[in-house]
């Protein structure tokens, strides 16, 4: 099933632009995808319980539904968006059959491409005149946030198109030569975006993706271009990891990189502490893991409920400290265990295994002849996004926050075309 709906397809092909303008856009983009996915699955007599994928979703969905109206302590008109969350999973699959024309993979992507483009070029020239191409102020002295505004976001949304970027690159007509210079160029501008940003936990993402598309990726022209990326990202990394002595600098420039600096210095000598024998793994979050295991200790089957994190650390009874309280624990797997329980616990490691062991069944594959590298390698690249957004060793944002739901599953439904596109038959 191909969806050819013209006012679909448009929809399609504004959710990239509608996602550096907030939320309510791309939400609103999504559910009507939804809707019409579910129209013209039921028409065509193609129900999309078929998939594996949809029924595994569904399930997740169920215990989203029951955590929401009998476990949570939060008031159901609080909780709509995560009512109806079932939107998401099968925008992943509306996707699957939107990129079943390659033309529309191609054109899809392309926009993702320009965005990117866009951002760097504005990015910049934000950085430098504190005001970006449409006269937007920085909204904090060292962090660059271009068409977000208020929202710091920028260098999160660039680690998770980094992958959509690359699959673009590979899906050029054009010969190797230029396809290593567009690879790079990617790269490096992710990188500097990223850097603008001052964004730790994304950078943290964007080097796992490289790590992990060197080890997996079947070409070894890839892998020399890989490593060498790689390297150069160590080396920034290990530069930040170390002291910076204090500069007096004239040059605004300079200043505004150098604050950017100390800023990535803080995070890095912040990420593991040894104190007293004990190993702190992100200190400045040491509030909200361990009051988020607080809740799962009081709550362990089904947890405290979707969204109730808000609510139970402000109880003395599982706050640990003055700083606890949040909307959510800022780590993906506290928090499907604090709201979710031991059922959430068991998606999530299910889930990021599956990852893992799927990989590695298709990177150890013997029979070669059955493999279709250029879309092995297109799989490996999405699966390095997929993952770095559920990694449990990094702060996190909120997974159920709607625009995190968004890019999520976005990844998802590039994911699950390539997946099924690995093998040649």
């Amino acid at each position: 099933m191909i969806l050819n709906n013209k006012f679909i397809v448009t929809i399609f092909y504004l959710l990239p632009f509608s996602l550096i303008t907030g939320s309510f856009l791309p939400d609103l983009f999504v559910t009507l995808i939804f809707l019409f996915f579910i129209f013209i699955s039921l028409k065509n007599n193609n129900f999309f319980i078929k998939n594996k994928f949809a029924v595994l979703f569904i399930f997740f969905y169920l215990v989203i539904l029951y955590s929401v109206i009998i476990v949570s302590p939060a008031p159901i008109l609080n909780q709509g968006t995560s009512i109806f969350y079932l939107r998401f999973g099968l925008f992943s699959l509306a996707l699957i059959y939107f990129f079943s024309d390659k033309e529309k993979l191609f054109n899809f992507s392309r926009i993702f491409f320009f965005i990117f483009i866009i951002l760097f070029i504005d990015s910049l020239y934000q950085f430098y005149f504190e005001k970006n191409l449409i006269g937007l102020k920085l909204s904090h002295p060292h962090r660059v946030s271009s068409f977000f505004g208020s929202e710091w976001i920028m260098g999160s949304f660039i680690s998770k198109i980094f992958p959509i970027n690359l699959i673009f690159i590979s899906l050029l007509n054009v010969n190797k030569k230029l396809k290593i210079y567009l690879y790079t160029m990617v790269v490096v501008f992710s990188f500097i975006l990223i850097f603008l940003s001052g964004e730790r936990t994304s950078l943290g993402m964007f080097l796992f993706q490289l790590i992990f598309i060197f080890f997996f990726i079947k070409y070894n022209f890839y892998k020399k271009l890989i490593l060498i990326l790689i390297c150069l990202s160590i080396i920034v990394t290990t530069i930040f990891s170390f002291k910076i002595q204090d500069i007096t600098s004239h040059n605004r420039v300079e200043s505004k990189i150098y604050n950017t600096l100390k800023r990535f210095e803080h995070g890095f000598k912040n990420f593991i502490i040894f104190e007293n024998e004990n190993i702190l793994i992100i200190p400045s979050h040491k509030g909200h893991y361990q009051t988020a295991i607080n809740i799962f200790e009081q709550n362990k089957i089904f947890g405290g409920g979707i969204k109730s994190f808000r609510y139970y650390c402000k109880d003395k009874k599982y706050n640990f400290d003055e700083g606890s309280c949040s909307t959510h624990p800022h780590n993906i797997l506290l928090l499907f265990m604090s709201e979710l329980g031991l059922i959430g616990f068991l998606i999530y490691i299910f889930f990021l295994f599956f990852l893992i062991f799927d990989i590695l069944r298709k990177f150890l594959k013997k029979d070669s002849n059955l493999i279709n590298y250029i879309n092995y390698n297109r799989y490996v690249i999405i699966t390095s996004g997929l993952i770095s957004t559920v990694l449990p060793f990094l702060p996190n944002g909120n997974f159920f926050n709607n625009y995190m739901s968004i890019l999520f599953y976005l990844l998802m439904g590039y994911y699950l075309f390539f997946r099924k596109e690995v093998y040649k038959n």
